[in-house]
């Protein structure tokens, strides 16, 4: 049990973890409801493109 609270709950005593939880949870939120609504216009394809769209910022912060 002791293993369980220090591999979970330990880490959000630290405040970066803990906002790093709140936004991930309303990034979560946000996804879904947007993927929802790209679903019913029939751009389900959007969300990939946004992802790839997404790839050379993300290369570019690694290279920085």
């Amino acid at each position: 049990m002791e293993f369980l609270h220090s591999f979970f709950i330990e880490p959000l005593s630290y405040d970066f973890m803990q906002r790093a939880l709140i936004v991930s949870a309303l990034i979560g939120v946000a996804c879904s409801i947007f993927s929802c609504f790209l679903i019913l216009k029939g751009w389900s394809l959007m969300g990939d493109a946004v992802s790839h769209a997404v790839l050379p910022g993300v290369a570019l912060a690694y290279m920085l």
